[in-house]
Protein backbone atom coordinates (compact mmCIF):
# COMPACT_ATOMS: atom_id res chain seq x y z
CA UNK A 1 0.00 0.00 0.00
CA UNK A 2 3.14 2.57 0.97
CA UNK A 3 4.25 2.05 -3.15
CA UNK A 4 1.54 2.60 -4.30
CA UNK A 5 0.57 5.73 -2.36
CA UNK A 6 4.21 6.94 -3.18
CA UNK A 7 4.27 6.32 -6.91
CA UNK A 8 0.83 8.07 -7.17
CA UNK A 9 2.10 10.91 -5.14
CA UNK A 10 5.47 10.98 -7.20
CA UNK A 11 3.73 11.05 -10.48
CA UNK A 12 0.92 13.75 -9.50
CA UNK A 13 4.07 15.76 -7.64
CA UNK A 14 5.77 15.28 -11.26
CA UNK A 15 3.20 15.90 -13.71
CA UNK A 16 2.31 19.02 -11.43
CA UNK A 17 5.63 20.71 -11.70
CA UNK A 18 6.12 20.34 -15.49
CA UNK A 19 2.89 21.62 -16.03
CA UNK A 20 2.89 24.54 -13.51
CA UNK A 21 4.40 27.40 -15.92
CA UNK A 22 1.67 26.45 -18.84
CA UNK A 23 -1.42 28.56 -18.94
CA UNK A 24 -4.30 27.59 -16.93
CA UNK A 25 -8.05 27.47 -18.42
CA UNK A 26 -9.62 26.21 -15.64
CA UNK A 27 -7.79 27.86 -12.64
CA UNK A 28 -10.38 30.05 -12.51
CA UNK A 29 -13.07 27.84 -10.90
CA UNK A 30 -10.22 26.93 -8.05
CA UNK A 31 -9.82 27.01 -5.03
CA UNK A 32 -13.05 25.89 -3.74
CA UNK A 33 -14.76 24.26 -0.37
CA UNK A 34 -17.29 20.88 -1.40
CA UNK A 35 -19.48 18.85 0.92
CA UNK A 36 -20.64 15.30 -0.82
CA UNK A 37 -23.44 13.37 0.25
CA UNK A 38 -23.34 9.36 -0.89
CA UNK A 39 -25.26 6.02 -0.97
CA UNK A 40 -24.24 2.56 -2.04
CA UNK A 41 -22.90 -0.79 -0.92
CA UNK A 42 -19.69 -2.69 0.07
CA UNK A 43 -18.77 -6.07 0.45
CA UNK A 44 -15.56 -7.87 2.06
CA UNK A 45 -13.06 -10.26 0.53
CA UNK A 46 -12.07 -12.77 2.71
CA UNK A 47 -12.81 -16.14 3.21
CA UNK A 48 -15.92 -16.35 2.46
CA UNK A 49 -18.19 -16.02 -0.93
CA UNK A 50 -18.10 -11.99 -1.39
CA UNK A 51 -21.31 -12.29 -3.25
CA UNK A 52 -23.07 -12.77 0.29
CA UNK A 53 -21.05 -10.16 2.44
CA UNK A 54 -22.88 -6.77 0.07
CA UNK A 55 -23.99 -4.31 2.40
CA UNK A 56 -25.76 -1.02 2.29
CA UNK A 57 -23.26 2.03 3.11
CA UNK A 58 -23.72 5.73 3.42
CA UNK A 59 -20.62 8.51 3.55
CA UNK A 60 -20.24 12.62 4.33
CA UNK A 61 -17.48 14.41 2.92
CA UNK A 62 -16.01 17.59 3.52
CA UNK A 63 -12.73 18.71 2.30
CA UNK A 64 -11.49 21.54 -0.17
CA UNK A 65 -9.45 21.51 -3.77
CA UNK A 66 -6.79 23.83 -3.26
CA UNK A 67 -5.87 24.28 -6.88
CA UNK A 68 -7.11 22.54 -9.81
CA UNK A 69 -5.17 19.50 -9.38
CA UNK A 70 -4.78 18.61 -5.61
CA UNK A 71 -7.50 18.55 -2.86
CA UNK A 72 -8.21 16.96 0.51
CA UNK A 73 -11.26 15.83 2.34
CA UNK A 74 -12.47 14.40 5.43
CA UNK A 75 -14.63 11.27 4.33
CA UNK A 76 -17.05 9.00 6.87
CA UNK A 77 -18.70 6.19 5.83
CA UNK A 78 -20.41 3.17 7.22
CA UNK A 79 -23.84 0.71 7.95
CA UNK A 80 -24.58 -2.63 8.37
CA UNK A 81 -21.04 -4.45 7.64
CA UNK A 82 -21.54 -8.63 7.18
CA UNK A 83 -18.89 -11.05 7.93
CA UNK A 84 -18.54 -14.83 7.96
CA UNK A 85 -17.02 -17.81 9.45
CA UNK A 86 -14.59 -19.59 7.24
CA UNK A 87 -15.33 -22.84 5.03
CA UNK A 88 -12.33 -24.76 7.01
CA UNK A 89 -10.10 -23.97 9.82
CA UNK A 90 -6.63 -23.47 10.32
CA UNK A 91 -6.75 -24.92 13.28
CA UNK A 92 -5.22 -29.15 13.10
CA UNK A 93 -7.34 -30.61 15.50
CA UNK A 94 -10.94 -29.19 15.74
CA UNK A 95 -11.97 -27.61 12.37
CA UNK A 96 -14.98 -25.25 11.40
CA UNK A 97 -16.15 -28.31 9.40
CA UNK A 98 -18.02 -29.36 13.12
CA UNK A 99 -20.13 -25.98 13.00
CA UNK A 100 -23.64 -26.40 11.32
CA UNK A 101 -24.91 -23.27 11.90
CA UNK A 102 -25.63 -19.83 9.62
CA UNK A 103 -21.90 -18.96 9.11
CA UNK A 104 -22.78 -14.97 8.81
CA UNK A 105 -22.82 -12.42 11.33
CA UNK A 106 -23.88 -8.85 10.97
CA UNK A 107 -22.42 -5.71 13.63
CA UNK A 108 -22.60 -2.43 12.47
CA UNK A 109 -18.88 0.02 11.74
CA UNK A 110 -18.04 3.43 10.91
CA UNK A 111 -15.19 4.19 9.21
CA UNK A 112 -13.41 7.99 9.01
CA UNK A 113 -10.26 8.71 6.83
CA UNK A 114 -8.75 11.52 5.68
CA UNK A 115 -7.83 11.56 1.98
CA UNK A 116 -5.64 13.26 -0.79
CA UNK A 117 -8.05 13.93 -4.18
CA UNK A 118 -6.06 14.17 -7.25
CA UNK A 119 -7.69 15.17 -10.65
CA UNK A 120 -6.18 13.70 -12.96
CA UNK A 121 -7.76 15.29 -15.84
CA UNK A 122 -6.38 18.82 -14.75
CA UNK A 123 -2.87 17.32 -14.09
CA UNK A 124 -2.89 15.22 -17.61
CA UNK A 125 -4.56 18.30 -19.44
CA UNK A 126 -3.72 21.44 -17.58
CA UNK A 127 -4.94 23.66 -20.65
CA UNK A 128 -8.27 22.21 -21.09
CA UNK A 129 -11.34 24.78 -22.15
CA UNK A 130 -13.76 23.04 -20.37
CA UNK A 131 -14.28 20.90 -17.10
CA UNK A 132 -17.56 19.10 -17.27
CA UNK A 133 -16.17 15.88 -16.77
CA UNK A 134 -13.23 14.84 -13.91
CA UNK A 135 -11.61 11.56 -13.35
CA UNK A 136 -10.22 11.79 -9.83
CA UNK A 137 -7.50 9.37 -8.52
CA UNK A 138 -7.50 9.38 -3.96
CA UNK A 139 -5.24 7.72 -1.50
CA UNK A 140 -6.27 7.52 2.29
CA UNK A 141 -5.78 6.35 5.62
CA UNK A 142 -7.75 6.38 8.99
CA UNK A 143 -9.55 4.07 11.41
CA UNK A 144 -12.54 1.83 11.51
CA UNK A 145 -15.09 1.23 14.54
CA UNK A 146 -16.97 -1.51 14.80
CA UNK A 147 -20.53 -2.33 17.39
CA UNK A 148 -23.20 -4.05 17.73
CA UNK A 149 -21.79 -7.82 17.84
CA UNK A 150 -25.37 -9.54 18.89
CA UNK A 151 -24.93 -12.07 15.97
CA UNK A 152 -21.21 -12.61 16.16
CA UNK A 153 -21.84 -13.37 20.24
CA UNK A 154 -24.29 -15.74 19.41
CA UNK A 155 -22.03 -17.96 17.38
CA UNK A 156 -19.10 -17.44 20.24
CA UNK A 157 -21.26 -18.46 22.44
CA UNK A 158 -22.82 -21.53 20.97
CA UNK A 159 -19.56 -22.95 19.76
CA UNK A 160 -16.89 -21.31 22.03
CA UNK A 161 -15.08 -24.73 22.02
CA UNK A 162 -14.93 -24.68 18.55
CA UNK A 163 -14.40 -21.33 17.55
CA UNK A 164 -13.01 -19.15 20.52
CA UNK A 165 -9.23 -19.87 19.26
CA UNK A 166 -9.49 -17.57 16.22
CA UNK A 167 -11.71 -14.81 17.94
CA UNK A 168 -10.93 -11.60 18.89
CA UNK A 169 -14.24 -9.77 19.90
CA UNK A 170 -12.57 -7.21 22.00
CA UNK A 171 -11.04 -5.41 19.04
CA UNK A 172 -13.35 -2.43 18.17
CA UNK A 173 -11.36 0.04 16.80
CA UNK A 174 -8.56 -0.62 13.61
CA UNK A 175 -6.66 1.00 11.32
CA UNK A 176 -7.58 1.39 7.42
CA UNK A 177 -5.88 2.63 3.89
CA UNK A 178 -7.45 2.97 0.94
CA UNK A 179 -7.16 3.72 -2.97
CA UNK A 180 -9.67 4.46 -5.17
CA UNK A 181 -11.09 6.37 -7.80
CA UNK A 182 -13.95 8.97 -8.65
CA UNK A 183 -15.84 9.66 -11.70
CA UNK A 184 -17.29 13.30 -11.54
CA UNK A 185 -20.22 14.99 -14.08
CA UNK A 186 -20.27 19.35 -13.31
CA UNK A 187 -23.83 19.94 -13.38
CA UNK A 188 -23.13 23.52 -12.58
CA UNK A 189 -20.49 25.67 -11.03
CA UNK A 190 -21.84 24.75 -7.64
CA UNK A 191 -22.91 20.53 -8.10
CA UNK A 192 -21.60 17.66 -9.57
CA UNK A 193 -22.85 14.51 -9.55
CA UNK A 194 -20.65 11.31 -9.28
CA UNK A 195 -19.65 7.57 -9.05
CA UNK A 196 -16.80 6.49 -6.34
CA UNK A 197 -14.71 3.00 -6.64
CA UNK A 198 -12.29 2.48 -3.51
CA UNK A 199 -10.98 -0.61 -1.97
CA UNK A 200 -10.28 -0.36 1.36
CA UNK A 201 -7.42 -2.62 3.20
CA UNK A 202 -8.63 -3.78 6.59
CA UNK A 203 -6.86 -4.97 9.81
CA UNK A 204 -7.48 -8.53 9.88
CA UNK A 205 -9.53 -8.35 13.09
CA UNK A 206 -11.89 -5.99 12.00
CA UNK A 207 -14.32 -8.43 11.52
CA UNK A 208 -13.85 -10.00 15.47
CA UNK A 209 -12.34 -12.85 13.57
CA UNK A 210 -8.70 -14.08 12.59
CA UNK A 211 -7.63 -15.75 9.66
CA UNK A 212 -3.80 -13.88 9.78
CA UNK A 213 -4.29 -11.94 6.54
CA UNK A 214 -5.74 -8.24 5.60
CA UNK A 215 -9.54 -7.90 4.63
CA UNK A 216 -9.77 -6.06 1.66
CA UNK A 217 -13.59 -4.26 1.14
CA UNK A 218 -14.51 -2.84 -2.54
CA UNK A 219 -17.38 -0.03 -1.68
CA UNK A 220 -19.46 2.06 -4.49
CA UNK A 221 -20.92 4.76 -4.21
CA UNK A 222 -23.04 7.42 -6.03
CA UNK A 223 -23.54 10.96 -4.94
CA UNK A 224 -23.77 14.39 -4.90
CA UNK A 225 -21.19 17.09 -4.58
CA UNK A 226 -22.25 20.64 -3.13
CA UNK A 227 -19.62 23.27 -3.59
CA UNK A 228 -18.87 26.31 -2.00
CA UNK A 229 -16.62 29.54 -1.08
CA UNK A 230 -15.23 30.12 -4.90
CA UNK A 231 -13.36 32.90 -5.24
CA UNK A 232 -14.99 35.98 -7.37
CA UNK A 233 -14.33 37.78 -9.95
CA UNK A 234 -12.82 41.38 -8.98
CA UNK A 235 -16.11 43.76 -9.51
CA UNK A 236 -15.05 46.08 -12.73
CA UNK A 237 -15.12 49.71 -11.12
CA UNK A 238 -17.89 51.88 -12.89
CA UNK A 239 -16.49 54.90 -14.80
CA UNK A 240 -16.85 58.34 -12.94
CA UNK A 241 -19.22 60.95 -14.77
CA UNK A 242 -17.26 63.77 -16.06
CA UNK A 243 -16.69 66.98 -14.05
CA UNK A 244 -19.60 69.39 -15.02
CA UNK A 245 -18.16 72.50 -16.87
CA UNK A 246 -18.81 76.10 -16.23
CA UNK A 247 -21.05 77.70 -19.27
CA UNK A 248 -19.80 81.51 -20.02
CA UNK A 249 -22.93 84.18 -20.14
CA UNK A 250 -24.51 83.66 -23.13
CA UNK A 251 -23.59 86.56 -25.57
CA UNK A 252 -26.88 88.91 -26.58
CA UNK A 253 -27.46 87.94 -30.27
CA UNK A 254 -28.02 89.97 -33.41
CA UNK A 255 -29.77 88.95 -36.52
CA UNK A 256 -27.61 89.25 -39.26
CA UNK A 257 -28.95 90.04 -42.08
CA UNK A 258 -30.58 87.27 -44.61
CA UNK A 259 -27.34 85.96 -46.94
CA UNK A 260 -28.26 83.57 -49.66
CA UNK A 261 -25.69 81.29 -49.86
CA UNK A 262 -24.74 79.18 -52.84
CA UNK A 263 -25.55 75.23 -52.61
CA UNK A 264 -22.94 73.90 -51.06
CA UNK A 265 -20.99 70.89 -53.19
CA UNK A 266 -21.80 67.03 -51.83
CA UNK A 267 -19.54 66.10 -49.53
CA UNK A 268 -17.59 62.72 -50.44
CA UNK A 269 -16.79 61.04 -46.66
CA UNK A 270 -13.74 58.88 -47.39
CA UNK A 271 -13.89 55.22 -46.07
CA UNK A 272 -12.23 54.77 -42.88
CA UNK A 273 -10.20 50.80 -43.30
CA UNK A 274 -10.75 48.33 -40.47
CA UNK A 275 -7.92 46.12 -39.91
CA UNK A 276 -7.33 45.19 -35.99
CA UNK A 277 -5.47 41.69 -34.38
CA UNK A 278 -5.62 40.03 -31.40
CA UNK A 279 -2.49 38.70 -30.07
CA UNK A 280 -2.77 35.66 -27.76
CA UNK A 281 -0.33 33.35 -25.38
CA UNK A 282 0.58 29.53 -26.10
CA UNK A 283 -2.96 27.76 -26.26
CA UNK A 284 -5.24 30.60 -25.03
CA UNK A 285 -8.15 31.96 -26.78
CA UNK A 286 -10.40 34.41 -24.93
CA UNK A 287 -10.30 37.87 -26.94
CA UNK A 288 -7.84 40.44 -25.37
CA UNK A 289 -7.99 43.38 -24.83
CA UNK A 290 -11.45 45.08 -25.03
CA UNK A 291 -10.16 47.96 -26.13
CA UNK A 292 -9.67 46.60 -29.78
CA UNK A 293 -13.27 44.98 -29.29
CA UNK A 294 -14.98 48.41 -28.90
CA UNK A 295 -13.00 49.60 -32.19
CA UNK A 296 -14.55 46.80 -34.21
CA UNK A 297 -18.57 47.78 -32.51
CA UNK A 298 -17.87 51.57 -33.28
CA UNK A 299 -16.93 50.74 -36.67
CA UNK A 300 -19.65 48.38 -37.35
CA UNK A 301 -22.00 50.88 -35.80
CA UNK A 302 -20.76 54.11 -38.62
CA UNK A 303 -21.11 51.82 -41.62
CA UNK A 304 -24.01 49.32 -40.77
CA UNK A 305 -24.13 48.44 -44.58
CA UNK A 306 -20.48 46.96 -44.38
CA UNK A 307 -19.43 43.49 -42.82
CA UNK A 308 -15.90 42.07 -41.35
CA UNK A 309 -14.26 38.87 -41.89
CA UNK A 310 -12.81 37.08 -38.77
CA UNK A 311 -9.99 35.22 -39.42
CA UNK A 312 -8.45 33.04 -36.93
CA UNK A 313 -4.63 31.63 -37.39
CA UNK A 314 -1.81 29.67 -34.94
CA UNK A 315 1.71 29.38 -34.85
CA UNK A 316 3.23 25.82 -36.28
CA UNK A 317 6.50 26.39 -33.78
CA UNK A 318 4.56 24.85 -31.31
CA UNK A 319 1.89 22.05 -31.27
CA UNK A 320 0.78 20.38 -34.09
CA UNK A 321 -1.26 20.96 -37.24
CA UNK A 322 -4.21 19.11 -35.94
CA UNK A 323 -4.48 20.59 -32.43
CA UNK A 324 -3.46 23.91 -33.96
CA UNK A 325 -6.59 23.76 -36.11
CA UNK A 326 -8.89 24.20 -33.30
CA UNK A 327 -6.88 26.77 -31.50
CA UNK A 328 -7.39 28.93 -34.18
CA UNK A 329 -11.37 27.93 -34.91
CA UNK A 330 -11.92 28.53 -30.87
CA UNK A 331 -9.68 32.21 -30.93
CA UNK A 332 -11.92 33.33 -34.27
CA UNK A 333 -15.63 31.95 -33.03
CA UNK A 334 -14.97 33.39 -29.56
CA UNK A 335 -14.17 37.44 -31.34
CA UNK A 336 -17.37 36.71 -33.01
CA UNK A 337 -18.91 35.66 -30.25
CA UNK A 338 -17.68 38.91 -28.31
CA UNK A 339 -18.62 41.04 -31.16
CA UNK A 340 -21.94 39.71 -31.22
CA UNK A 341 -22.23 39.57 -27.20
CA UNK A 342 -21.82 43.97 -28.29
CA UNK A 343 -24.29 44.23 -30.60
CA UNK A 344 -22.80 43.05 -34.06
CA UNK A 345 -25.17 40.83 -36.02
CA UNK A 346 -23.84 37.46 -36.84
CA UNK A 347 -25.14 38.35 -40.59
CA UNK A 348 -22.19 40.71 -41.03
CA UNK A 349 -19.25 38.61 -39.37
CA UNK A 350 -17.60 35.95 -41.74
CA UNK A 351 -15.44 33.46 -39.84
CA UNK A 352 -12.33 31.93 -40.87
CA UNK A 353 -10.07 29.57 -38.91
CA UNK A 354 -6.17 28.65 -41.33
CA UNK A 355 -4.51 26.95 -38.40
CA UNK A 356 -0.90 26.61 -38.91
CA UNK A 357 -1.30 26.45 -43.25
CA UNK A 358 -1.27 30.51 -43.18
CA UNK A 359 1.33 32.64 -41.45
CA UNK A 360 0.85 36.40 -41.62
CA UNK A 361 3.60 37.31 -39.43
CA UNK A 362 7.37 36.63 -39.85
CA UNK A 363 7.68 36.38 -36.01
CA UNK A 364 6.21 32.76 -35.09
CA UNK A 365 4.67 34.14 -31.87
CA UNK A 366 2.71 36.56 -33.49
CA UNK A 367 0.84 34.12 -35.62
CA UNK A 368 -1.09 33.10 -32.25
CA UNK A 369 -3.38 35.58 -33.32
CA UNK A 370 -7.39 36.67 -34.72
CA UNK A 371 -7.11 38.85 -37.74
CA UNK A 372 -10.27 41.25 -38.18
CA UNK A 373 -10.80 42.90 -41.52
CA UNK A 374 -13.71 45.14 -42.48
CA UNK A 375 -15.20 45.07 -46.24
Amino acid sequence: MKKIINILAAVALLLGVSTAAQAQTVEDNYPYNFFSVQGGAQTTFTNYKFTKLITPQVALSLGRYFNSKVGARIHVQGWNVKGALPYTSNISDIGYSKFTGDPKYQFKAITGDLDLLMNMTNIINPNRASDVFDWVLLVGAGVNHAWDFDEFNDINNQYYYLLNPEMCSSKHSTFNTRVGTQFNVNVSDNLAIGLEIDANCKNDEFNLKRNYNPDWQLTALLGLTFKFGKKKAAPVPAPLPPAPVAQPEPEPVVEPEPVVEPEPAPVVVKEEPLRETFFYNIRLSDPDPDRILNKIVAWCNKYPQKSITISGYADKGTGNPRINVGYAKARAEKVAKALFDKGVAKERMIVNSYGDTVQPFEENDRNRCVIVVGE
